[in-house]
């Protein structure tokens, strides 16, 4: 078994250090201190660390009845602890949200926390302090939580933090878009921008973002794209619901995003009550994707690991090559029979690849640019381009093989190269 509470902190607003998913938020794991001497090792290598490591080694769940519930809890991967070296951070900046979207537990945080609402950038600069000091690794660090993170009046601030503390980590916000772009934005220091938006009719939208205005997040979007200073990344985040799957409306989401200039659009097929009954994993190459900066995948909930794949070196071709190199570090298939490799690739002279392609059964599976950052691999590889050499595959695969063969073509700007993976899995219990 395994959670990603192994190799990412979430961090509230109040300084208390948590689990993130929404049934484990309530599970305090430590607190950020002002203290002198205060050390993110206290916690890493504390009681509470001590009890999560001991019960997945003994292939027992840390906290019984509330893991068995987490949407991101894998009964059946493989335990991977990096916290001693390298770690994710997610961020609460703020609990304060103008929307109420009916799933949202933000309500009753806010009635059981004591703490503040607002993250003192103090706190967020001890602790990215201490992990530097402690030789651990920021790989990435998202914006995200119960609230709306745009709404933390120094949010610009917490990114200038985080680049002067961790300068290689990524920076992620994740936003509703319900909020006007100021100036105070204008200079954050971000990576990506993910904006949640479930529809392009403000009547599907409103069903699940009550209170929320489509007309401020189209604004928004507008705004952004040529708002700040350097150019982030921009992402629409669309959950599909069964009141906004028609063909019409994924479609008009797609136009719309290509208009405001985004750089992608992401359909999600959810599993919640509300799920859309036209498409599901199952169907999901059925889904009406038009534009090249368009994908669908399945929620987080449904990607935990039923099958665990070892690539068996002596029959597969992975590596150096020619016109590039690729390395795969996992090979998994999960409970809602989706296949996922995850690794990284760059080309012979160290370049950033045009794209990375699966090929299974002679048929083009899924294309996939390397945009996930990789720090592990800059500092391996003098004169790479840069740490975005990652790539993250997800497709349905309808029949599982205990052992199977893919390849992989990935395109460069001087030819292809092809890598053969030849993968022996098992399936967890």
């Amino acid at each position: 078994m395994d959670c990603r509470v192994l190799r990412q902190l979430m961090l509230k607003a109040d300084g208390n250090l948590v689990c993130d998913d929404s049934n484990g938020y309530f599970i305090n794991l430590g607190q950020v201190s002002l203290a002198p001497g205060w050390s993110i090792s206290q916690i890493l290598t504390g009681g509470v660390y001590a009890h999560v490591r001991r019960a997945f080694q003994a292939g027992q769940t840390p906290w019984p009845s509330i893991c068995e519930t987490c949407d991101l809890f894998s009964k059946a991967g493989i335990p991977r602890d990096t916290l001693d070296s390298r770690i994710r951070l997610m961020i609460e900046p703020t609990l304060h949200c103008k929307l109420a979207c009916p799933t949202c537990k933000r309500v009753q945080e806010g009635n059981r926390r004591s703490g503040s609402w607002d993250l003192d950038p103090d706190l967020f600069s001890a602790l990215l302090h201490s992990c530097a000091k402690q030789r651990i690794a920021v790989e990435e660090i998202q914006y995200l939580g119960w609230g709306e993170p745009l709404l933390h009046t120094g949010f610009d601030r917490l990114t200038h933090v985080a680049r002067e503390h961790a300068p290689a980590a990524s920076q992620e916000v994740t936003t509703t878009g319900n909020v006007e772009f100021h100036d105070g934005l204008r200079f954050a220091q971000l990576d990506r921008v993910v904006i949640s938006c479930d529809g392009v009719r403000p009547e599907s939208y409103a069903t699940f973002r009550r209170q929320g205005q489509l007309s401020a997040v189209f604004q928004f979007m507008r705004q952004a794209r040529r708002g700040f200073e350097q150019a982030p990344f921009m992402e629409w985040k669309y959950i599909v619901f069964d009141h906004n799957d028609t063909d019409e409306d994924i479609i008009n989401a797609q136009t719309l995003a290509e208009s405001f200039g985004l750089d992608s659009i992401l359909f999600i097929l959810t599993n919640s009550k509300n799920r859309s009954r036209r498409f599901d994993v199952a169907n999901m190459h059925e889904f009406p994707i038009r534009s090249k900066i368009a994908s669908v995948m399945p929620a987080a909930a449904m990607m935990k690991t039923s099958w665990t794949g070892v690539v068996m070196p002596e029959t597969s071709s992975l590596g150096e090559g020619r016109f590039a190199s690729l390395y795969l570090d996992r090979c998994t298939i999960t409970e809602s029979n989706m296949a996922v490799f995850e690794g990284w690739s760059l080309a012979s002279d160290l370049s950033y690849v045009d794209s990375v392609d699966l090929i299974r059964g002679n048929r083009v599976r899924s294309r996939v640019r390397t945009q996930h950052r990789r720090m592990d691999v800059l500092a391996a590889r003098q004169g790479a381009q840069g740490p975005d050499c990652g790539f993250l595959i997800r497709f349905p695969i309808e029949q599982i093989e205990l052992e199977e063969s893919f390849l992989f073509a990935v395109k460069t700007r001087t030819g292809e190269q092809t890598f053969r993976a030849h993968v022996r899995f098992k399936q967890e219990v």
